[in-house]
């Protein structure tokens, strides 16, 4: 092996760890953007399953 190989494996195995490591943050980013949306799902099903009671009790009356 000569010196331009060794090298070009190592600028392949750097270019490989920045992209795992960027990969890493934007998943960790990803799944903490999904938890607060599943929060935020659930609050706006709650609020909608109470306004959707509010409207029956008052279509009864």
């Amino acid at each position: 092996m000569n010196i331009q190989t060794v090298l070009r494996w190592l600028v392949v195995a750097i270019v490989l760890i920045v992209a795992i490591v960027l990969l890493d943050a934007i998943l960790n980013i990803a799944g903490f953007l999904l938890q607060i949306g599943i929060r935020v799902l659930l609050i706006l099903l709650l609020v909608a399953i109470v306004l959707r009671f509010v409207d029956l009790f008052r279509k009864r009356r």
